[in-house]
């Protein structure tokens, strides 16, 4: 039983939700099956553990039932802010309303859809309820790294500036005390260089300390030499943060190339095969650079493209283009659009590298 995730349903039939409950069954504990008659208050019960990543689905057969549930949701959610930006949401509709689930997919209010009737193909929606729900788990356990990675790195800055500190206060110690030194040893030249006439027994004692002064001298300077380099050594160095890119084409192929080119040269990559697995990765990732392809299914690269940079926090976040088309047109469109630079593929490491690096 998979206890990383709630499951929240939305349905309207009673049909359609024992369809549903029989895929879900034995495989999530916490699961809320929601119509029309469920009152609000239960909901945002349910809903009060904002830890869990959430995959919400509308079983709905017409796809404007599963909107207007939805619009419901997004404004309650609105105002009192029940859930946190760990979900995802999967639409079930009919067949033949498959056109319209795919273009409110594409505008990103659903992250995906399947369909049922005339033919249930139980396997199919079971089999995306289980990626959706990996996707969801996964990049809340890399969420989850992410801040635990912040809170070891907090903690090694603060030692760091103890350390600082510490050597600080060694490299001032060292610095009185070879003063002191100096001092003394001044003070034993001037006794040494006294009138004659002083006891030659005390010049000799004087002859004798004399070097053990320097000898100690040496020592101290010796000792709080090892310190600091002890110190200079036991405080954490900090890398520079490799430059991520992400990557968004439906093509393996072409996301393991240029992932191949581009770790070997100090980026950090990050790969999304569509538009609306884009937009969901750059919630939890701040990319110095997005490569987008132009051609893919769900949600393309010119709708993406739009939808990246009508986002506050994303609209500076420099893209460009990977496309097979050498249409001028389509070039123009997309820097119209904002994108920054275009690539036609497929292309070379050297230009991939060059156009990144005048960006980056």
């Amino acid at each position: 039983m998979d206890n990383l995730m709630s499951v929240v349903v939305f349905y309207h039939s009673i049909e359609i939700k024992k369809v549903i409950r029989e895929i879900l069954r034995n495989k999530y504990q916490s699961i809320l099956y929601c119509d029309v008659n469920t009152n609000q208050e239960q909901f945002i019960a349910f809903m009060t553990d904002k830890s869990q990543p959430v995959l919400f689905i509308y079983a709905f057969e017409k796809t404007e039932e599963a909107i207007e549930f939805n619009d419901i949701f997004v404004e309650l959610n609105k105002n009192k802010k029940i859930h946190s930006d760990k979900y995802l949401s999967l639409l079930i509709c009919c067949r033949e309303h498959r056109e319209a689930a795919y273009f409110e997919c594409s505008k990103g209010r659903f992250y995906s859809y399947e369909t049922f009737r005339p033919v249930y193909d139980m396997n199919r929606i079971r089999l995306s309820i289980t990626q959706m729900g990996d996707l969801l788990t996964s990049q809340d356990k890399v969420n989850s790294y992410q801040q635990d990675k912040k809170a070891v790195i907090k903690k090694l800055q603060s030692v760091s500036q103890q350390l600082h500190e510490v050597e600080t206060s060694l490299t001032d110690e060292k610095g009185i005390q070879h003063n002191l030194l100096t001092e003394l040893i001044s003070e034993v030249d001037q006794l040494c260089k006294g009138d004659m006439t002083e006891s030659a027994e005390v010049k000799v004692q004087v002859e004798k300390i004399k070097p053990r002064v320097e000898n100690f001298k040496a020592h101290n300077q010796k000792y709080f030499n090892e310190i600091g380099s002890k110190v200079r050594a036991a405080k954490p160095s900090f890398k520079k943060k490799m430059p991520l890119v992400l990557v968004v084409d439906d093509q393996n192929v072409m996301l393991k190339i240029i992932t191949t080119i581009l770790k070997p040269k100090g980026f950090d990559v990050e790969v999304a095969t569509n538009g609306a697995e884009a937009l969901n990765k750059l919630k939890n990732c701040q990319p110095e650079l997005v490569l987008l392809d132009i051609d893919m299914p769900v949600m393309d690269g010119i709708q993406t493209l739009k939808a990246i940079k009508e986002i506050n926090e994303l609209s500076q976040v420099p893209i460009i283009m990977l496309t097979s088309n050498t249409d001028k047109e389509s070039f123009i469109e997309c820097r119209e659009l904002g994108a920054i630079d275009y690539i036609v593929k497929p292309t070379n490491a050297e230009t991939l590298l060059k156009k990144i690096l005048a960006v980056i």
